[in-house]
């Protein structure tokens, strides 16, 4: 597949900002995601700073994201990253940079910062976004050594696990949760599935690194087309891999648009 449909609007709810070290990222420039997203029809990107979750920075995570945020408005929107190594001057970034305009998410990587999804160092976190109608990115992935990354420890992956998220969904039931590549492999994808049939307020997106056969329809028939969301994981991965996958799915048109942009657009309050 070279092109989308010409009339598909499409909102990428799973994107990165800068660079990994370990990973092959040939171009990371504003101009080239936006040349990317104006080729396969990605009107809104939701974008989370690498320099945020590979390391502590997050005060220059927040302002290269605000830099390109204000280079391509309504294009590039922004997560701000919640670091709960650092929760009280983090929960202070987060709240001057929400305030900014053109952020409408807040993105935690509880395997990168090593730290446990239901710690409660996240506490803060989650009585603000609750109170303040922000919805949560989070990692998640399964912990089994076979399906982890093989450059991390399974240890860190131990953190992001999809159940840990039981108790804060439980907590805070207005607050949207999104399970970021909705548990990594098949014993996370288990345990989002449970998550997200148990709590309303609970999502997957569908970025990641597996691309079984039949992946997108299984979801849609265990939790439904209105909890899922598209996301590419772009600059990581090639934002057409997930694409195509939506695309080609059988599923209805109608079950594609949702997890494509209208999910999304609810959650984010895109108008």
């Amino acid at each position: 597949m070279r092109e989308k449909p010409k009339e598909l609007f499409i909102i990428d709810a799973h994107v990165h900002l800068g660079y990994c070290a370990n990973f092959y990222m040939p171009d990371i420039s504003l101009e080239k995601m936006i040349a990317v997203m104006d080729r396969f029809g990605i009107e809104k990107v939701c974008c989370s700073h690498l320099a945020g979750l590979l390391a502590h920075h997050f005060e220059y995570a927040h302002e290269q994201t605000l830099d390109a945020i204000q280079n391509y408005p309504g294009r590039i929107f922004g997560y701000a990253i919640y670091d709960p190594i650092f929760p009280e001057d983090s929960l202070k970034i987060v709240e001057k940079y929400m305030k900014s305009g053109g952020f409408v998410g807040v993105k935690i990587h509880p395997a990168m910062h090593a730290y446990p999804l239901d710690g409660e160092n996240y506490d803060p976190l989650w009585e603000y976004a609750a109170a303040n109608d922000i919805p949560v990115l989070t990692h998640t992935w399964d912990a089994t050594p076979q399906t982890t990354y093989p450059y991390e420890l399974v240890a860190s992956q131990v953190n992001a696990q999809p159940k840990l998220i039981h108790k804060i969904a439980k907590k805070y039931p207005d607050l949207k949760i999104i399970l970021a590549h909705a548990g990594g492999h098949y014993r996370g994808h288990l345990q989002a599935i449970e998550m997200v049939k148990k709590f309303e307020n609970v999502y997957v997106d569908i970025c990641g690194a597996t691309f079984s056969f039949g992946l997108i329809e299984w979801f849609v028939k265990e939790i439904g087309a209105h909890k899922i969301l598209y996301g590419s994981d772009m600059t990581w991965i090639e934002p057409r891999v997930h694409l195509g996958r939506v695309l080609g799915a059988k599923i209805s048109l109608t079950e594609k648009e949702q997890i494509l942009s209208l999910n999304a657009k609810k959650i984010f309050k895109f108008s």
